[in-house]
């Protein structure tokens, strides 16, 4: 049950969210368990982002998983995704960070895991 909240600063059209949606369902399986059936993405476009007190072209990208997934799959994973990213969005690898949290809990259909 992954989450995933991109936010980006520039402009993302209607295809190439279509575009990055689709090929981030294909990375997914990189972690064990998830997959685009059971994963939901947000993406946020036009997010002012600051560094160094200057507005920067820069993507941000919260990754929730539901409990513990394993570290080399984690960093893989990463690697790829800052690729398509870079690709994608035309944003240098350097403006691209993301976090994982692994949520000892998780809730839907409303049941709560």
């Amino acid at each position: 049950m992954p989450y995933l909240d991109i936010r980006a600063s520039k402009k993302i059209d209607a295809a190439t969210r279509n575009t990055l949606q689709l090929e981030i369902g294909k990375i997914m399986p990189i972690i064990p368990g998830k997959d685009v059936t059971n994963t939901i993405i947000c993406i946020c476009d036009c997010c002012t982002m600051y560094k160094n007190a200057e507005a920067f072209e820069a993507v941000f990208v919260d990754i929730r998983l539901y409990k513990s997934s394993p570290e080399e799959s984690k960093k893989e994973f990463a690697k790829v995704f800052t690729e398509l990213l870079e690709a994608q969005l035309q944003i240098p690898k350097a403006n691209i960070q993301m976090n994982f949290v692994e949520m000892p809990a998780w809730s839907t259909n409303g049941e709560y895991f």
